[in-house]
């Protein structure tokens, strides 16, 4: 059995649309594709979690099962994992009923004192990396959900992944940001010693309407510094239904099969594949 394919989907600037694409992309990669797919929440925000599971069956699991933070070791109350089984124990199964390919790590609060409690661990950005080597065959595609930034938590997913992909708005501070958050990653990539290749950027939360998104789409790619970048040709609009999704804890495939949101989503899913290969 061939090991799974883990992305990362970073972007320093939070409001783009990362967690989903996040969400929506895992779901239709193993709905549509039969895959089977992890999908990893490394954001103290806990929104991709919440996007597929009610809080009331979040709060549980947290209490019975664990979540990442668990998995970093961060709750001195809990045993300490040293055979890093602990991960698998943390896994929500079919998360979504509908869809039983995708599989949830949840994430919790906790993990905004990732840094400040791991500052003085060895190798603390090779934690996520040793834990995942458990499981990481049991699945197709591994999505990590990195929070908007690359401290500790985004650098254990990059430093376990193969890929890593940038959704952005089409605006102007996010363009700006783009060139920072490549730089950021190649020194990265030279300090922690670990080899990264970007999967390609996806427009996300993108306003028809809007000129301005309409002209930096077709700019960026021309661009000196990104000319060597793969865009994706999906665009995800942005609208209300995508937005509504996440309060039912269902990604938009199943909240409303119709919705445009729902297409492009299956629509990435697809060039996703294409591009891995």
């Amino acid at each position: 059995m061939p090991r799974a394919t883990v992305i990362s989907l970073v972007n320093m600037k939070g409001g783009v649309g990362k967690t989903t694409v996040a969400v929506n992309l895992a779901a239709h990669l193993a709905r549509d594709h039969a895959l089977r797919v992890l999908l990893v929440d490394l954001d103290p925000q806990t929104n991709a979690s919440l996007s597929l599971m009610p809080e009331k069956a979040w709060e549980k699991w947290a209490a019975e099962n664990g979540t990442m933070a668990d998995v970093f070791e961060l709750d001195a109350q809990r045993k300490r994992d040293d055979d890093h089984s602990k991960l698998r124990q943390c896994i929500v199964p079919s998360v979504v009923p509908e869809i039983p390919g995708l599989d949830l790590v949840p994430s919790h609060l906790k993990l905004t004192f990732l840094d400040l409690d791991l500052a003085a661990r060895p190798g603390r950005e090779r934690i996520f990396t040793r834990k995942l080597a458990k499981v990481v065959d049991d699945y197709d595609i591994i999505l990590c959900d990195c929070p908007p930034n690359l401290q500790t938590a985004t650098q254990n997913a990059l430093f376990a992944s193969d890929w890593f992909l940038v959704p952005m708005q089409p605006d102007f501070l996010s363009s700006i940001g783009l060139t920072l958050l490549l730089d950021r990653l190649d020194y990265l990539k030279e300090e922690l010693e670990f080899k990264i290749r970007c999967l390609g950027v996806i427009f996300s939360r993108v306003r028809g309407h809007v000129n301005f998104h309409q002209e930096t789409m077709a700019r960026l790619p021309d661009e000196k510094g990104f000319r060597k970048l793969h865009f994706f040709k999906t665009v995800i609009p942005e609208n209300i239904t995508i937005s509504e999704a996440p309060m039912e804890a269902k990604p938009v495939a199943l909240y409303d099969s119709g919705a445009p949101g729902a297409e492009a989503f299956r629509a990435l899913a697809r060039e996703v594949l294409e591009r891995l290969g």
